[in-house]
């Protein structure tokens, strides 16, 4: 097995700041946020025992 390392501690300090910046800029669109909550109006999941349960679609 060959190890590779280097003598250089340095590190970027700005790096994880850059980014969750990033990360803050994703949004999801309003047509998408509008599909995800017509599909939650619509979805029901009901418990029959503690195993079992039945999922149905209300469209």
């Amino acid at each position: 097995m060959i190890k590779i390392s280097t003598q250089s501690k340095k590190t970027d300090k700005n790096s994880g700041k850059k980014k969750f910046e990033n990360r803050q800029q994703l949004q999801p669109s309003s047509a998408t946020l509008q599909n995800i909550l017509q599909f939650a109006s619509s979805y029901r999941v009901q418990q029959i025992t503690e195993n079992q349960s039945v999922e149905w679609y209300l469209n």
